[in-house]
């Protein structure tokens, strides 16, 4: 065991000074004056793009004024084609989008997929909208319609659940709807390259 009279005291200097060896090898690193400054241009130049990477993601998030960034849609999504998969939420409807466990035109609300919890027949539902795919926009234009994604809860009459990502089919209004607006220069529905 340890006596506390063993313990050195830090006012007071050991019988036999040794300097540390960890002290030692940083006293023994001399960098140059060249790669001391190199270090410092390299940090100054750092912190001073950081607030202009800050300046470009709120000038990117702004750029859509009324619509939150969870609801802002690619126009042209890759891949630049796609084989477009049958819809199973209903399963009516053009086939239009690409992706999810469930597609189809029920899930769109106010022209983007549909958020939050909502009951379908015997199911409840719970949807959150997606920022990460498609360059962390939550939906892209394809022939005429937006499909937008979410990640979403389905827990089944008999308790079971399922999660998983899928893509509401919404068409794109007509121009001069108020539902939503198009974007200056933009086509109605009925457009070649949607």
């Amino acid at each position: 065991m340890i006596d506390l009279h063993d313990i050195p005291t830090a006012s007071a200097p050991p019988a036999a000074p040794r300097p540390s060896p960890v002290v030692a090898r940083i006293r023994a690193i001399r960098p140059s004056r060249r790669t001391v400054l190199r270090g410092l241009v390299v940090s100054a130049t750092a912190a001073a793009l950081v607030p202009f990477d800050w300046l470009l993601d709120r000038h990117e998030a702004n750029a859509r004024p009324g619509r939150d960034r969870a609801t802002s849609e690619y126009r042209s999504c890759a891949p630049a084609n796609y084989d477009v998969e049958a819809n199973n939420w209903p399963n009516d409807g053009p086939a239009v989008c690409y992706g999810g466990w469930r597609r189809g035109a029920f899930p769109c609300e106010d022209g983007f997929h549909r958020e939050g919890w909502y009951e379908r027949g015997t199911e409840e539902v719970e949807s959150t909208r997606l920022a990460t795919n498609c360059e962390g926009r939550n939906a892209w234009r394809w022939k005429g319609y937006r499909c937008s994604d979410a990640v979403t809860d389905v827990t089944f009459e008999d308790g079971d659940y399922y999660t998983g990502v899928t893509i509401a089919a919404c068409a794109l209004p007509e121009q001069g709807s108020a539902t939503v607006p198009l974007l200056d220069g933009e086509r109605p529905t009925g457009s070649a390259d949607g």
